[in-house]
């Protein structure tokens, strides 16, 4: 069923958006190294500003309630926070910071995914309202990177950005980057850092989330990436702080790590066995976290994909293609007898599933022709609901990764293309 034209549900979406991004303000406040005394409570006073435009007049939020959601055990919470007419339920029992003042995933996610459901809206006449744009990663957009690779080199420069999310100081010319890609490229955040020394996971290679929680006299140490599949499958550490800061402490798994064999090995991109060393924080530059996030992750099972499907081809007169004509979708196939490609996919890695319906209703489909809509295999529950939406708008199907290979070499392997 097509949906309609709800302006309530969007302006809900504008609303949660707002406020996520207040609390997004307050993350940047907390964390800058840069902000001084008074500049970091003007950017506080600016979230609580957002906070309380996002609400609505008649509905009072006082500035010590929101410090007092900023750390401790009510960090980045909303209950009890905001109005009745606002509907919570899609962030219930979401925290949008943690403890120790850092974006969670879910809150991180939401923000973004959010911003592209917006960005559809206005594009189409859905939304006219004024989206606050503080200066925090906002310049870091999907369509900025996009924008900063574009031309002959796309893929290449995609493809390097996605296999280089750390790079030693020196070695950034070596990429061969466009100049404006090289931007993106930053210190290590504090959040990543212990005593001097960073670890990778062994997924994507981007630095680890660092911190340590007291249990009696014992202070334990952990370290996990902040993909939460990345650590449900193994990137996940911990250490024991000890007085040493000279060398770096050693991890242990805290649970075991098994890589998937079978039809599902192929594109397997979560982690491996493999305790990652540290690494000196001086050292190396980082892709900012929304690159990472939006480019890297999903970019890793779109390249995976991509090989997997040139090794099955291999002998044919068939060409796969990832990213073609500069990202029009992200995967086809080609014969050169035939002047259309053969099975256009788009590739999604969406934290919030309503978020990526309500932008296909905006788009009306995929805006770049694709017939398929495909989500990493561990998104496999969201294949149903994305399915019937994409069938709604004329795409042939919504499925996850492995199992669009496996049409795709069918249906060459059978004729039926």
């Amino acid at each position: 069923m097509k949906q309609a034209d709800d302006t309530t549900g969007i302006q809900q979406t504008h609303a949660l958006l707002e406020i996520v991004k207040a609390f997004a303000v307050c993350e940047h406040a907390m964390a800058s190294e840069e902000l001084d005394g008074p500049k970091r409570l003007d950017r506080l006073i600016e979230a609580h500003g957002i906070l309380m435009a996002a609400c609505g007049p008649g509905h009072l939020i006082r500035f010590e309630e929101l410090l007092g959601r900023l750390t401790g055990d009510r960090a980045g919470s909303l209950e009890g926070l905001l109005p009745d007419w606002i509907d919570t339920q899609a962030l219930a029992g979401v925290r949008l910071m943690d403890s120790e003042g850092v974006a969670t995933e879910d809150g991180f996610d939401f923000r973004h995914e959010a911003q592209r459901v917006m960005r559809a809206a206005q594009k189409v006449g859905k939304f006219s309202g004024q989206v606050t744009k503080p200066k925090l990663d906002d310049e870091y957009s999907q369509e900025a990177v996009f924008s900063a690779i574009k031309g002959p080199f796309y893929e290449r420069h995609r493809t390097t950005l996605v296999e280089n999310p750390t790079v030693l100081k020196g070695g950034l010319p070596d990429l061969k980057l466009p100049s404006r890609a090289n931007d993106f490229y930053k210190p290590i955040s504090q959040y990543a850092q212990y005593n001097g020394w960073w670890w990778p996971c062994p997924a994507c290679q981007w630095p680890m989330k660092v911190a340590a929680t007291r249990s009696g006299a014992r202070i334990q140490g952990r370290v996990r990436c902040l993909y939460p599949w990345h650590e449900e499958t193994g990137a996940s550490y911990e250490f024991v702080v000890t007085a040493r800061k000279k060398s770096a402490p050693t991890l242990s798994p805290t649970f075991g790590c098994r890589v998937p064999s079978g039809r599902f090995a192929a594109l397997w991109t979560g982690a491996l066995p493999q305790v990652p060393e540290a690494k000196p924080v001086e050292e190396y530059v980082v892709l900012v976290r929304p690159v990472w996030r939006y480019t890297v992750v999903p970019g890793l099972p779109e390249l995976a994909l991509h090989r997997a499907v040139s090794a099955d081809l291999e002998g044919t007169a068939w060409t796969s293609h990832l990213w073609p004509n500069g990202d029009q979708c992200d995967h086809w196939i080609t014969h050169p007898n035939s002047g259309k490609p053969a099975f256009p996919a788009d590739f999604k890695d969406y934290t919030w599933v309503n978020h990526l319906v309500s932008k296909l209703h905006m788009d009306g489909g995929d805006r770049g022709g694709a017939d398929y809509l495909v989500v990493p295999d561990h998104r496999q529950e969201q294949v149903a609901q994305l399915d019937m939406v994409c069938r709604t708008y004329g795409m042939k199907a919504a499925m996850t990764a492995t199992d669009y290979v496996e049409m795709v070499i069918t249906g060459v392997k059978e004729g039926r293309v």
